[in-house]
């Protein structure tokens, strides 16, 4: 008896709760949204576009998104939604859903906002041609699909886990960190991992390789703050000689970073937003 009495209890405040928050989603502005979004990214140096509008089932949807800095546009998705799912309540977890549409491929984050599971990420088929950030930031012509898969969990020390990534058929030109040019590549296959332990992400051994050319980048990445929190990465580059004959100009320019013969390790510093070769 006790047992049904508490059941009912609490399928009763389940449902207060779906209620309480169905009520505040049909009566909370969207304007109001678009002002507390606003005032988040601008302390990033970002803005987004176009207003927010609501879907027919609680959430929040964008068409045509376009996040932008002050160096141009660096995100942009057919169709961003976001919605709260009702399900995990069931079991005590509030878990929001972010869902967006880029190009031919998908990318879906569910972030919990309780419970152990802090983030699940999957990224299917998005093509790097359709990410506006490479050419903004770095100058770059990119081309390629993305794959990803990723976890991170709640500890008492912060966020642990990580993020896998993987590049098939990729393409580069014309990338410029600061005053350096890195050599243009074709036809290359990329793979590595991010590790977030105790709320600090790290690149583990991010490789991209091709018949002529072998690159790994690695180092400390930020956060948050990405508009002010300092890189810290290394770049090692490993061009077969045919290659390296082909841009000479190029390596000349890198020449003061060969530590071997054919052997170039690049400091990259600066922001995620204005990364620089030093």
């Amino acid at each position: 008896m006790t047992g049904a009495r508490v059941a009912r209890g609490g399928a009763v405040l389940v449902g207060v709760l779906l209620l309480f928050l169905l009520f505040s989603y049909l009566l909370f502005p969207t304007e109001r949204i678009d002002g507390i979004i606003g005032q988040t990214l601008s302390r990033q140096g970002l803005t987004l576009a176009p207003a927010v509008r609501k879907t027919l089932l609680p959430g929040l949807a964008w068409d045509k998104l376009l996040v932008s800095s002050e160096q141009g546009p660096l995100f942009a998705s057919d169709r961003l939604q976001i919605r709260f799912l009702f399900l995990p309540l069931l079991t005590g977890r509030a878990v929001i859903e972010t869902s967006a549409t880029i190009g031919a491929g998908e990318l879906d984050i569910r972030t919990g906002l309780t419970g152990k599971t802090a983030l699940d990420l999957s990224a299917d088929g998005v093509p790097l041609a359709g990410v506006p950030f490479f050419k903004s930031v770095m100058g770059a012509k990119m081309a390629g699909t993305l794959w990803s898969r990723g976890k991170l969990l709640r500890s008492a020390k912060g966020i642990n886990g990580d993020v896998k990534l993987e590049i098939k058929q990729l393409e580069f030109s014309g990338i410029k960190l600061g005053d350096f040019p890195l050599p243009d590549a074709t036809n290359m296959k990329a793979q590595g991992m991010v590790r977030l332990t105790n709320g600090r992400a790290r690149v583990e051994s991010f490789t991209l390789e091709s018949d002529g050319l072998y690159m790994r980048l690695s180092g400390d990445i930020p956060v948050d703050g990405i508009a002010e929190t300092q890189l810290n990465m290394m770049l090692e580059i490993m061009p077969k000689a045919e290659l390296l004959d082909k841009q000479k100009l190029v390596f000349l320019m890198l020449a003061k970073f060969m530590v071997s013969p054919g052997v170039y390790n690049v400091p990259v510093r600066g922001t995620l937003l204005k990364p620089v070769i030093r």
